[in-house]
């Protein structure tokens, strides 16, 4: 019978400050939004529809 080959997966170490930063910033929501483009992107469809 032939040995099974084993390969060791090295193990990632990380500073500790770095892993808590990376948990305590992980429970935010992410903020995606863009409140300046709401107004002329409403005033395009507005203009293309011919409302404006």
């Amino acid at each position: 019978m032939y040995a099974e080959p084993t390969v060791e997966v090295p193990k990632l170490q990380l500073p500790a400050d770095l892993v808590a930063e990376v948990s305590r910033r992980g429970t935010a929501r992410p903020d995606f939004r863009v409140e300046g483009w709401k107004p002329t992107l409403f005033e395009r469809l507005a203009r293309l529809l011919g409302l404006v």
